[in-house]
């Protein structure tokens, strides 16, 4: 599989990382094809990402997971944490362009701000709504974010029962799962305040 023959269309909604990557891949001389091969030998990316993949990756027209992002850019000579970067930016804009304000929003669950969660309903979506904006990681990706960011422990067997509604999160599981998820500064005093509604709520 050799290049997107095609350029990306200006009105792209991912128009500047996919650029970005077809340059990286441009630069590298590397085929789609062989870009897999190398990615999958040198054990960069966590899942296998198959020449389509990476093909869609670049098109701009959708946001392509993180890993995929990072393995990409790595494996054309670009460093992780630079595609990391321009993935979360990505991931702003989008996020300021479907609000409408231009400014980043207080992270909303299907619609709900953070400030609206009254319920352990609420918050677990709210917790899917967070994993989900951060590319969808698995547990064990997630497992390995929090320690990265020096959250506390996030078993990954307590975090399955809490996102299958099977159990109510500690405060600290919660804070290390939103931290995974890319959550810092004055959101994570949203987060505490959402668990504790949501906790009362189940103490009446």
């Amino acid at each position: 599989m050799g290049c997107s023959t095609s350029p990306v269309p200006l009105s792209a909604q991912y128009y500047e990382l996919a650029e970005w990557l077809r340059s990286l891949r441009r630069s590298s001389g590397l085929t789609y094809r062989r870009m897999s091969q190398l990615i999958e030998e040198d054990r960069i990316a966590e899942r296998t990402c198959s020449p389509v993949t990476l093909l869609r990756a670049d098109r701009g027209t959708f946001l392509p997971r993180r890993q995929v992002v990072e393995a990409y850019a790595q494996v054309c000579g670009a460093s992780r944490r630079e595609a990391r970067l321009r993935w979360e930016r990505a991931t702003r804009q989008a996020v300021r362009e479907r609000d409408g304000t231009g400014r980043p929003p207080v992270p909303r669950p299907f619609g709900r701000r953070l400030e609206f969660v009254y319920h352990p309903a609420h918050l677990l979506e709210a917790m899917h709504r967070v994993r989900l904006a951060a590319g969808q990681p698995s547990l064990r990706e997630l497992q390995k974010r929090a320690r990265d960011v020096g959250a506390g422990p996030l078993p990954r067997s307590t975090v399955a029962d809490v996102l299958a509604g099977l159990r109510m999160p500690s405060e600290e599981l919660l804070l290390a799962f939103v931290q995974a998820c890319g959550e810092s500064g004055h959101i994570l005093t949203l987060w505490r305040h959402a668990w504790a509604r949501a906790q009362g709520a189940v103490n009446l």
